[in-house]
């Protein structure tokens, strides 16, 4: 899928339906495939037609479309693992021994973070991780909520920044024809009944809502329900992007899945059949050959030899033997591996339940990693166009409905962080903090360097290190000693003890 672009800048009717008519026709059949494929429903073998009317057709779905995608989007967005931070310069020193005073970028911070608990971020981010995933395109709409409090006895209206996830098959996205392509309109269109959809139109200065139904020549048509002016002077749609083709996941192993598809069908068919043996009568048939040519004559005889599994009134010369055909096992189990070896490698996403996985140390599993992490680290670097997106839309109505924050604040002050859900090994963790603190680097660092999971915050931990030092320096004041050299308190040099006694 290629970015959707127009030379116009306002959209008629008749370019409205056009471009929905056009997605529904080149874009959607190839998402709908995609979702079956993630919802195993796997549409090459659930299509397959029988080669006759009497063969056994067993449709084995593997989930593998599934597999991938869950796996990838566990790794990397699963919920509270993409934290947000303020990027703050503090001089500790000036504010020794008084009450911190929040800085901009501190309140920017916290209020921003607020607007993501009520919108559950951590939840529709994992869900924005996995969709872009499956169909390597995901959107959101950003609006503006009304919230009311009572304030000094008064009920106040807040506006809130909201926004939610919208399916890719319901959502057109269209830009400009610049180097750097702008977003010029919105269009998102939804079934609410039988024929008749809702359709809204995003443009940067206003919201146009439509009815879509069909006319009585069966042409759809729109209609004006109602403008709403768009206060965000911008397109509210957050896009996101798995790379610059949209690819979804799923798309380079597709063939693959079917293939592994086909293998389990046609080797369960091969026993369901009982194709692996074939029935030989010598000297005779079924039927009398002068009735062969009778109508469902020789189903009516098969299906009376099934169901009392007797051959009566035999010549005497005749005989009844199975032709035995060998289940080629070795060969199946073989293309079974290879095939999920394939799925794996070309899709770069690992089996974690494989046997290289089990038991691996944490630096093993690294790198086993490295192809894996190639590629998210790559999503994570478009999926972060996206969340930047959704914050700079965000941060349009925090200045607007005066949200504590300067109206020259930048967006940029927040950085995005990026985990990985891998078991922790604590123990090699400590050992490269050692060793970095030993080579002389910062507390700083060392701190940093720590899994989020054992340091959330760097500055508290840092600040925690500080008041332990503290404590402990006053502590070995108390006591009546201070250790400058090294030595064991308790063990007092025997020149002290003359030259005190005068001896």
């Amino acid at each position: 899928m290629n970015l959707i672009k127009t030379e116009k800048d306002e959209l008629t009717e008749d370019d409205i339906l056009k471009f929905i008519d056009d997605y529904e026709k080149n874009v959607v059949p190839t998402f709908n495939n995609l979702n079956n494929y993630f919802k195993a429903r796997n549409s090459t073998i659930v299509n397959r037609k029988k080669p006759d009317a009497s063969s056994t057709d067993n449709k084995i779905i593997v989930a593998y479309g599934r597999k991938i995608v869950n796996s990838f989007a566990g790794y990397a967005y699963r919920p509270n693992y993409i934290t947000y931070k303020a990027d703050i310069e503090r001089d500790e020193s000036l504010l020794e021994g008084e009450e911190k005073v929040q800085l901009p970028e501190e309140v920017y911070m916290e209020q921003l973070q607020k607007i993501f608990n009520k919108n559950k971020e951590h939840i529709k981010t994992a869900k924005a991780g996995k969709m872009f995933a499956v169909y390597g395109v995901y959107y959101e709409i950003v609006y503006i909520d009304r919230e009311t409090e009572y304030k000094n006895g008064q009920l106040i209206n807040n506006a809130i920044p909201k926004f939610f996830g919208v399916d890719p098959r319901e959502m057109i996205l269209i830009y400009d024809y610049e180097s750097e392509p702008n977003k010029k309109f919105g269009i998102r269109f939804y079934k609410t009944e039988k024929e008749t959809y809702r359709v809204e139109v995003y443009s940067a200065d206003k919201i146009d809502v439509y009815i879509r139904t069909k006319d009585v020549d069966y042409t759809w048509k729109l209609k004006l329900e109602e403008t709403y002016p768009n206060y965000f002077n911008a397109i509210p749609i957050v896009a996101y992007y798995f790379d610059d083709d949209m690819t979804s996941i799923m798309d380079p192993v597709l063939s693959l899945i079917d293939a592994n598809d086909v293998l389990y069908s046609d080797s369960m068919n091969e026993f369901t059949g009982f194709a692996s043996a074939y029935l030989v009568m010598t000297k005779f048939g079924l039927t009398d050959p002068t009735k062969m040519k009778t109508p469902g004559m020789f189903s009516e005889v098969l299906a009376n030899l099934k169901r009392k599994r007797v051959i009566e009134n035999l010549p005497a010369d005749a005989s009844i033997k199975y032709l035995l055909k060998d289940i080629p096992t070795e060969f199946i189990t073989f293309m079974s591996e290879k095939i999920r070896e394939q799925i794996h490698i070309q899709s770069h996403v690992p089996d974690f339940t494989s046997e290289k996985m089990s038991g691996a140390s944490g630096i093993a599993i690294k790198r086993l990693l490295f192809d894996f992490e190639n590629l998210v680290s790559s999503a994570d670097a478009n999926f972060d166009l996206g969340l930047n997106e959704r914050i700079e839309l965000i941060t349009i109505i925090m200045k607007k409905a005066k949200m504590g924050i300067n109206e020259d604040m930048d967006m940029d002050v927040i950085t995005i962080n990026h985990k990985r859900n891998l078991p922790l090994d604590l123990g090699e963790y400590a050992t490269t903090a050692v060793s970095l603190k030993s080579a002389g680097f910062s507390s700083y660092l060392v701190a940093d360097t720590m899994p989020d999971d054992v340091v959330p915050d760097i500055q508290a931990e840092l600040a925690r290190q500080k008041q332990e030092a503290e404590e402990l320096m006053g502590n070995d004041i108390e006591s009546g000693y201070t250790d400058f050299g090294g030595d064991d308190p308790n063990n007092v040099d025997e020149q002290e003890i003359v030259e005190e006694e005068g001896v």
